[in-house]
């Protein structure tokens, strides 16, 4: 009988260890950032389709600010070379990160030329 207690007792006290750490782990995964990429202007849609059609040509690592979507709260910046898919889809892939990125051209509000390190 003791020893069914017991197991019970260590039962009970896994069980609340993984509840605990499956709490921590969740906090930590959908914590917001804590650092906001600065602010930078919005660039007009003439500009901004010149730039985007140069980065393309010129194989340029680009830096795009894009502007929050559904999961982001502020502008947050992404790196990457820009390519085309068939389908006429843009995409900003870089390949340090191994991500990808699906580019909407109106979401991006500043697009400038990245250093190569």
């Amino acid at each position: 009988m003791a020893n069914m207690q017991n197991q019970q007792s260590n039962l009970k006290l896994i069980s609340k260890n993984l509840q605990a750490s499956y709490r921590q782990f969740m906090d930590d995964f959908i914590a917001a950032p804590t650092i906001v990429a600065p602010l930078l202007p919005t660039m007009p849609a003439f500009q901004r389709d010149l730039f985007l059609k140069q980065a393309q040509t010129q194989h340029y690592r680009i830096m795009l600010q894009m502007q929050p979507s559904l999961t982001e709260t502020h502008p947050y910046n992404i790196h990457g070379v820009l390519k085309t898919l068939a389908s006429g889809q843009l995409v900003l892939v870089n390949r340090h990160q191994h991500v990808t990125h699906l580019i909407e051209p109106t979401m991006i509000r500043y697009i400038k030329r990245a250093p190569l390190n």
